[in-house]
């Protein structure tokens, strides 16, 4: 029987090398009958389109112009300039809104540039239908056709295609937060720039600069930002491009100069763009925007007064120009001033008024943020129910976003699977292809072929020893990588600890065995931490967590868990925890956290404070159908966020049921203060030590 398999897996093996053979050897014929020229094209033609990009036209006069080319151009016009016109057209039909026209005629084109068989006509319509979808708004289907850009665009020889091409694919990854891979693209397409020398290349290369300034202003990294806007200006004076550019660099430059906090600088940015632009065609739609950005300068300086003015004047530019969503921003931030004025009915009705207005038409990531400035302002005001209301609808949306970003994650990593593997299979047919054919012209080939198996077959019974010991060394570390994965699946990367998964995971078991005994859970998070992300930095702010999970780990017992719940939330579970010590290992969770600073890597000292809830597990005696681990969870979630709203750097810990549950059900899920006024339940407070660090 094993004789018999040997047999039969020696066949097997001695086929598989003889066709790697071949198909290695005909790829290399191939690779070297292969040409690199560029494909015709109709070069009179070819300069006219390059002057009608030069020439700023509308893209009404632009479609007009193009379909009119479209219409006389001969019959025997290479393929590759029929195809670049075509496209500029669809172009053209989408920035009009005409989808069905744009798509129509793009069909037209994908089937051209496929019968040519030319990477760059297949480059330039695959990149045409991406950019079609991001101009409908379809930023995830623009995503998952990328594949189909980029295969092509590794042999096109044009610079023109490869530019626009990585450029593209670098604009939908910057849409999609993935820098590092729109900064390897936007590589590719300087290095595509860099072989040309037309009247397109300034321009091309200050575009491909302040897209780079962008990822780098994203990244907090402002020096290295200002040093690409510093050589995109030089480019601009040297080419006399100031009037197409130079507004965008001086954007850039304010923004940087607020998010580090040059207030000054940034003022008189604005002041003098502003002045720039308002009477200039071409930019007076960014006109609204910069004098929002200059209210808002005046809002973080406390120039209140002349932050009215400003955001008044942009507010009637904004109506004037229907900017709908520039006019809601200011008119929140109008808002806003009153509340910092005093005027606290006043501003909260104009702030409470834009959130119900845009309530349901705005995307949810961005009425989250509205929502948190709002329930800042409500928290100013002293209205702390009203604020911890806001606060949970904040959170969850927050929650319904990440739960729709990962849908949408998967979605695009199925397509993006599904594109590469169509792209493998044509690769294949291809290579097939190019194998039959070469077999079929040069009889010498299947000799050689046919000379390999020969060795290969006199070598195997060598190279079968040394495949059985690498198949068994290649099952151990299988075995072991399995181990590894599985671990890795309930493990925060960050910290090490626990992740959410592992311990739904536990508690779901703990559900079904009924083992869960005087136990008790704590909910905490860490205070200001977004304020540490903007002033100190995404490192710094990993330092933190990293740090913080050190000192939860060492105050814990070897049998308790110590879970990253979220960004920097933290649960720690307790196994056979006494209900009187609860508090005070509480306040010494607190006392450890904040009693010392934490030493980043890049911002030096930070002193930190934390917010926590907490409760016995099971509460009160209750059994798993009255009141499970969820419920408990959301009972100290809500805790934690009264402790937020109360003052932060203290703990709120539920340790006792009043009145049967029942009756207490309703009061607990919608109101905790009030519940604990009400005595349904009873509540104890902790504080944490004073820092100084961070303050409201």
């Amino acid at each position: 029987m094993q004789t018999t398999q040997a047999n039969k897996a020696l066949s097997s093996y001695l086929m598989q090398v003889v066709m790697a053979c071949a198909l290695v050897f005909a790829m290399a014929v191939a690779q070297a009958q292969e040409t690199v020229a560029p494909p015709p094209m109709a070069p009179a033609v070819e300069q006219q389109l390059d002057d009608m990009l030069n020439s700023n036209l509308s893209e009404a006069e632009m479609g007009k112009q193009l379909l009119a080319l479209v219409e006389t151009l001969p019959a025997d016009t290479p393929d590759m300039t029929q195809i670049r016109i075509k496209s500029y057209l669809a172009m053209s039909y989408g920035y009009e809104g005409d989808f069905t026209k744009a798509y129509d005629l793009l069909d037209e084109i994908e089937q051209q540039a496929l019968k040519s068989g030319f990477p760059d006509a297949i480059t330039e319509a695959a990149a045409t239908r991406v950019l079609l979808k991001t101009l409908e708004g379809k930023i995830t289907e623009a995503y998952s056709l990328i594949n189909a850009v980029i295969v092509p665009a590794e042999k096109a020889s044009l610079p023109r295609v490869r530019y626009f091409a990585h450029n593209l694919v670098a604009s939908i990854y910057m849409q999609k937060n993935q820098t590092e891979r729109a900064l390897e693209h936007l590589i590719y397409a300087s290095d595509a720039v860099n072989e040309t020398d037309s009247e397109r290349t300034p321009v091309r290369r200050i575009y491909l600069k302040l897209r780079i300034a962008e990822i780098y202003s994203q990244q907090t990294q402002y020096e290295q930002a200002l040093l690409q806007l510093n050589e995109a200006e030089d480019t601009v004076q040297s080419n006399g491009l100031e009037s197409t550019f130079a507004p965008e660099i001086q954007f850039q430059r304010a923004y940087i100069a607020t998010e580090m906090e040059n207030f000054d600088a940034a003022f008189d940015i604005y002041e003098e763009l502003e002045d720039q632009i308002k009477d200039d065609p071409q930019w007076v739609a960014m006109q609204p925007t910069v004098l929002n950005n200059l209210g808002d300068l005046a809002i973080r300086t406390k120039r209140f007064e002349s932050g009215i003015a400003t955001l008044e004047e942009a507010l009637a530019i904004a109506q004037q120009q229907n900017a709908t969503i520039t006019e809601q921003i200011i008119r929140f931030n109008l808002g806003f001033i009153q509340v910092h004025l005093g005027n606290h009915d006043r501003g909260l009705e104009a702030m409470k008024a834009i959130v119900e207005e845009v309530r349901g038409e705005w995307i949810s990531s961005e009425f989250e943020g509205l929502l948190g400035e709002y329930a800042q302002a409500l928290s100013m005001t002293g209205r702390y129910q009203e604020a911890n209301e806001v606060l949970l609808e904040q959170r969850e949306l927050r929650a319904e976003v990440f739960n729709t970003e990962m849908q949408k994650n998967v979605t695009e990593l199925q397509n993006l699977y599904e594109s590469k593997d169509k792209a493998q299979q044509i690769e294949l047919l291809e290579q097939q292809n190019g194998l039959n054919e070469q077999m079929l012209k040069n009889e010498r080939q299947h000799q050689l072929i046919l000379a390999l198996g020969i060795i290969v077959a006199l070598l195997f019974s060598i190279l079968a020893l040394y495949l059985y010991r690498a198949a068994r060394r290649s099952n151990l570390a299988l075995k072991d990588a399995n181990a590894k994965l599985a671990d890795q699946s309930v493990r925060d990367p960050l910290t090490g600890l626990l992740n959410r998964r592992a311990m739904q995971q536990e508690l779901q078991r703990q559900q079904r065995e009924g083992s869960a005994h005087n136990d008790a859970m704590v909910l905490l998070d860490i205070d200001h931490f977004k304020r540490i992300n903007d002033k100190h930095g995404h490192a710094a702010g990993d330092d933190v967590i990293c740090e913080v999970a050190r000192r939860l780990v060492a105050i814990c017992r070897e049998n308790d868990k110590v879970i990253r719940w979220g960004g920097e939330e933290f649960l720690i579970y307790l196994s056979n925890a006494d209900a009187d010590a609860l508090p005070r290992f509480v306040r010494r969770l607190l006392q450890t956290i904040a009693e010392q600073p934490i030493t980043t890597k890049c911002s030096g000292d930070i002193a930190i404070t934390a917010t926590a809830g907490f409760i016995s597990y099971p509460f009160a005696g209750l059994d798993e159908q009255q009141m499970d681990w969820e419920a408990t969870l959301q009972l100290i979630d809500n805790a934690l966020y009264a402790g937020k709203v109360h003052g932060r750097n203290q703990a709120w810990g539920i340790t006792q049921l009043n009145v049967p549950l029942d009756k207490a059900r309703a009061a607990l899920d919608s109101d905790l203060v009030e519940a604990i006024e009400q005595k349904v339940v009873t509540a104890i407070t902790l504080h944490g030590p004073k820092s100084e660090g961070l303050s409201d």
